[in-house]
């Protein structure tokens, strides 16, 4: 049987579109929000202009966009996904359907790294770390940067906490939050591996400046 629905009505619109721009890199330029406040789509800007429709996985985006993480779960093997999953990918569950949840803004460091290169969008924030962290219940790793830290500060296992950027400036997108070290933690002293990556730093702050 072929079933055919009504397209949703993307009655509240916001463009980050400044008059001049020239729309060069990557960018997420407005997003729609349906009337009922339950479907959320995207444009993104790479060279040329993408439609990104969220369709199932709306409540990932507005919830962000309202600063909250919302995740599903499995009902069967209780596994946990962020960011969402429609489906779980146990395959003895069958790829049923998961259930939204929200989860927890702290976790612990899996794994990171100190970049010191990136794309258009980041170039002015080098050096910075970029991590793996398993939010608490969570049963997959989601990446992000850890800001309000020297990078050769960073360590594994290190709890950190979710930070939001000014509702004003979220797009419905990973890039809406950032970590930030948790209120308990302090750096350990410094050592030969610190100061390693410390020194690999030094000529990246020197170029950043000349941007």
């Amino acid at each position: 049987m072929h079933v055919t629905t009504s397209p949703p009505n993307m009655k509240q619109v916001k463009d980050f579109r400044d008059a001049d721009t020239k729309e060069v890199g990557l960018k997420i330029v407005d997003y729609w929000i349906s009337e009922d406040k339950t479907l959320y789509q995207n444009h993104l800007h790479y060279d040329q202009l993408y439609t990104w429709r969220m369709g199932e996985l709306s409540p990932y985006a507005l919830g962000l966009l309202e600063g909250k993480l919302m995740g599903t779960k499995c009902p069967k093997c209780g596994d946990v996904f962020f960011p969402a999953r429609v489906n779980c990918w146990n395959l003895d569950c069958k790829w049923l359907k998961t259930e939204w949840v929200e989860i927890t803004q702290k976790g612990k460091v899996h794994t990171y790294t100190v970049a010191g290169w990136s794309g258009r969008s980041s170039l002015k924030r080098l050096p910075f770390v970029l991590a793996y962290v398993m939010l608490e219940g969570v049963t997959t790793a989601v990446a992000n940067e850890i800001r309000e830290i020297q990078p050769w500060d960073a360590e594994f296992n290190m709890p950190v906490k979710i930070k939001f950027i000014p509702k004003d400036k979220r797009v419905g997108a990973i890039s809406d939050f950032y970590f930030v070290p948790a209120d308990s933690w302090k750096p350990s002293p410094m050592n030969p591996e610190k100061e390693r990556i410390k020194k690999l730093c030094e000529p990246v702050y020197e170029w950043v400046k000349t941007m």
